[in-house]
């Protein structure tokens, strides 16, 4: 009971509050319906760029004191969400209506949704006037697109703020993912057709900028940071005209183009003048009469301005510099003229040189003036050809040094320069000839040149020899060892500076590295190894008409360090050049490397000589010529050669031509076989280079005859009729010549016919295997009714036949005879063998008593071969 109690005590509580609030709302209407004719107006609304929202509005001043108090509310899309509220306080002034302005800045783009504004004056805490109508700002998601909106847009961003993203898309499209650089974000909904997200404590980027994304759709922006005050801001003048500040300017800016930084010069007596962007001096004119100046510099960017100010009297800053230096040198001393332009009236100036090496230095005062002044410095007790280096710098008297001009360079003349060279020729042992060359450089005038004097000496002996010529080249005599020699050009005011050549010993030498090359069109380009031991220099030396002697030496010095050369020069095409590269030693230039090559390459204008008795068989030709393959005036380079030969035919046409190359230019004769008999052949040969073949010479040489084939054919029929002879004389008791040769049916030989066809007609060629047999002969006394014939069982045509001989039985000894053939057929044993032949396929008959023993005299006997035929006929007789 008791918690009900308390429970209904509390709602009539509430409910007695509600009330009274309620009657307080509608007491204030009352009071605010009651000053309608205050309510403030809302005359304009509108976006100052992507963030900055202005409203304008008007308010009758009618019975209302000047300071007034109002209340904004600001809401966003169609369902005007309150997203601020704001009251600003106004001061009108005494008129009927005042007009009052306030910039309202948006975390998210005003292009994104519609923004809507509404007003209201308020008299005192509890007295507010009514609102006045909704004021509408529309955003871009009120137009028709079809392609995804981003919002902002080639925006500059300020470093460490929060900022607003947004997608403004079409019904028919959803946005599923955010990104801001490499990052995905919380899509946030602000509307149907809109998107945003929220990205903190942004980061400065460097160009071009970041992008953030919807999806596949992109926009750039950049992120920067307000300037900040510039550093060490001065201000000083050169020439009393114009007046040159300069400034540090802190953190670098990251941005580029119609971003950057404008820096602009503030002189409260005189205009503003902008400076170039990006620059950190910028200048303004002296403003005549005026010493004072108060220069404000100020930097702004899109983020904001920072400014910094500089007071100073101009007499102060002054800081002459001259603007030219100008020197003329002579051989012992040289003149200096420093060139100062500006306005210097009444101002006491001094100026100051500077001469190195040595570090001396001049000054020079003067007044100032209102034109170009020149104070002129005369540097002396200088070295001829030596290079000196000066530079000048200027003040007013009492104040700082102006800055030093450059370094300007020169070289005091020479007396006389001379180049100096030698060759080296063997003369009779222990002396040699020493050609001395030189070149007269840097001098006005040869006329001025009296002598030259040449002096020699040993390295052993201090005293020197020296001598007086007129004219270059010379030549001395001297030994085996070091030698030094000087030559100074004797002048109208004294000696030259002395050009020294140290002839090494005779005994130093070693191989000299030779290598071939190749120029160009214009110019040949030396390369060559270092040479460790060199420690002055590299003299390249050649001649100008080529390799060929006599010729007009020419030589170019490179430093030590250097070990190439773009060597250009009237160089001629088809001409050898030699290079001979030689190292500076504390004992004289030695040969280093050598190098032969061509400007470019021709075509052989020499051609090779044939040896008129080459070598000639029947069927081949061994061809020689001679030829200088390293000729200094071979136009190129000799690669090899090329001959040409053909067979003339007797109507002279040419037949079986061929074309051979020879790549080996040291190889001078090449045998050309397979050739045919007693036939004359034409040679043409020509030296080739890279570029091609010369001159060809041309020789006919014809092969010979074929004796051994002649006397072949001779005498082969003979030997076969000598055999043929031997053998009927052998059988001449047995068998008839006419039966012997029946089976050749050989005709006489005509010896002109070709070998061939007697060959083959007489078989001397054909070659037949035959079977043989291994036999074995026994003394065993046996029969002749024992004796069994050995015929071979594969072909019985080929057999033993024992022949019927008249032999005295005084003289017959039995033998057993054993036969094995090699493929396991025993064709016979135990056979008494007086003489066998062996007998080819060629059918013969022989007499049936040749196949009676002595006892079966009368009966008569069918042989078990009657018949055979063979090609050959070989006999066994023991």
């Amino acid at each position: 009971m008791l918690e009900e109690y308390m429970s209904t005590k509390m709602i009539l509580i509430w409910t007695k509050t509600l009330i009274f609030l309620i009657f307080f709302q509608n007491v204030k209407g009352w009071n605010s319906h009651s000053d309608n004719a205050i309510v403030p107006s809302i005359i304009k609304l509108r976006a100052l760029d992507m963030w900055r929202l202005e409203m304008v509005w008007s308010m009758n001043q009618s019975g209302i004191p000047r300071n007034q108090m109002y209340e904004i509310q600001i809401g966003r899309t169609k369902n005007m969400d309150i997203i601020d509220t704001i009251n600003v306080s106004r001061v009108s002034l005494e008129t009927e209506f005042s007009v009052h302005t306030l910039v309202w800045t948006s975390q998210l783009p005003l292009n994104c949704v519609d923004h809507l504004v509404r007003i209201r004056y308020i008299s005192n805490p509890l007295l507010y006037s009514s609102w006045s109508s909704w004021k509408t700002n529309y955003g871009d998601v009120n137009l028709a697109h079809d392609n995804i909106k981003m919002y902002p847009v080639d925006q500059v961003l300020k470093e460490g703020s929060t900022v607003f993203f947004c997608c403004i898309y079409s019904k028919d499209v959803n946005v599923t993912s955010m990104y801001f650089g490499n990052t995905a974000y919380k899509v946030i909904n602000i509307s149907p057709q809109v998107k945003a997200i929220r990205v903190e404590n942004i980061k400065a980027t460097e160009w071009p900028g970041v992008n953030f994304c919807c999806d596949e759709s992109k926009a750039l922006n950049s992120v920067t940071f307000p300037p900040e005050k510039p550093q060490d801001f001065r201000c000083e003048t050169k020439d009393m005209r114009k007046i040159s500040c300069s400034w540090i300017s802190g953190r670098a800016s990251n941005l580029v183009g119609k971003h950057r930084r404008k820096y602009t010069l503030l002189n409260r007596d005189s205009k503003s003048v902008d400076c170039k962007r990006g620059s950190q001096i910028c200048d303004f004119p002296v403003i005549p009469e005026q010493t004072s100046y108060n220069i404000t510099l100020r930097v702004t960017n899109s983020l904001g301005e920072a400014k910094e100010s500089y007071i100073f009297n101009i007499i102060d800053r002054v800081f002459p510099v001259p603007e030219h230096v100008g020197v003329t040198a002579g051989v012992l001393e040289a003149v200096v003229v420093l060139q100062l332009s500006g306005s210097f009236i009444g101002l006491p100036l001094i100026c100051q040189t500077e001469l190195e090496p040595g570090g001396i230095i001049q000054e020079l005062q003067k007044k100032g003036s209102d034109s170009v002044q020149h104070y002129t410095f005369k540097l002396q007790q200088l070295q001829p050809s030596t290079q000196y280096s000066t530079r000048g710098r200027c003040a007013v008297q009492g104040n700082d040094w102006g800055q030093w001009t450059q370094l300007r360079s020169f070289v005091t003349e020479p007396l006389v320069t001379l180049d100096l060279w030698r060759q080296i020729r063997e003369s009779v042992y222990p002396n040699r000839t020493v050609t001395l060359l030189w070149n007269t450089v840097n001098t006005d005038s040869e006329s001025d040149i009296e002598a030259y004097e040449v002096c020699m000496s040993h390295r052993d002996t201090p005293n020197s020899v020296c001598t007086n010529f007129t004219h270059s080249p010379v030549d001395l005599t001297i030994d085996v060892h070091v030698c030094d020699i000087t030559v100074k050009a004797v002048t109208q005011i004294g000696l030259s500076v002395p050009s020294h050549v140290t002839i090494p010993s005779a005994y130093t030498g070693g191989m000299m590295k030779e290598k071939r090359i190749m120029g160009n069109a214009e110019e040949f380009q030396l390369l060559w190894s270092e040479d460790s031991a060199t420690t002055c220099d590299y003299i390249i030396e050649w001649c100008m008409l080529g390799s060929v002697i006599p010729c007009t030496l020419k030589w170019k010095s490179v430093p030590a360090n250097q070990t190439s050369l773009s060597l250009k020069a009237d160089f001629k095409m088809g001409v050898r050049y030699t290079f001979i590269i030689y190292g500076c030693t504390i004992v004289g230039h030695r040969p280093h490397e050598k190098q032969i090559g061509y400007l470019e390459e021709l075509k052989p204008t020499q051609s090779p000589t044939l040896d008129l008795n080459p070598s000639v068989t029947w069927s081949s030709i061994n061809l020689k010529w001679s030829f200088n393959e390293d000729d200094l005036k071979n136009t190129g380079f000799i690669t090899g050669y090329e001959i040409t030969v053909q067979r003339d035919s007797d109507s002279g046409s040419a037949l079986n031509y061929h074309r051979q190359s020879i790549d080996n230019p040291h190889i001078k004769s090449f045998t050309f076989s397979d050739l045919q008999e007693d036939q004359p052949y034409k040679f043409s040969l020509a030296a080739c280079t890279s570029v091609g073949c010369g001159t060809e010479t041309i020789g006919t040489f014809r092969t010979g005859k074929n004796y051994y084939l002649l006397m072949a054919r001779i005498f082969i029929p003979l030997m076969v009729l000598v055999g043929c002879c031997f053998c009927l004389c052998a059988y001449r008791k047995i068998i008839s010549p006419e039966k012997a040769f029946g089976f050749l049916h050989i005709k006489a030989l005509d010896l002109d016919e070709d070998l061939y066809e007697a060959s083959e007609k007489i078989r001397t060629l054909s070659i037949e295997e035959c079977n043989w047999c291994d036999v074995e002969v026994s003394d065993v006394q046996t029969t002749m009714a024992g004796k069994t014939w050995l015929t071979s069982l594969e072909d019985p045509s080929c057999s033993f036949v024992s022949l019927k001989v008249a032999v005295p039985s005084s003289l017959m000894v039995p033998y057993q005879l054993t036969a094995n053939m090699w493929d396991g057929q025993v064709y016979g044993t135990d056979t008494s063998l007086t003489n066998f032949t062996y007998m080819s396929t060629v059918q013969q008959d022989l007499p049936a008593e040749m196949f009676k023993t002595p006892d079966e005299e009368g009966t008569k006997q069918e042989p078990e071969n009657p018949s055979f035929t063979s090609d050959y006929v070989t006999s066994v007789a023991i």
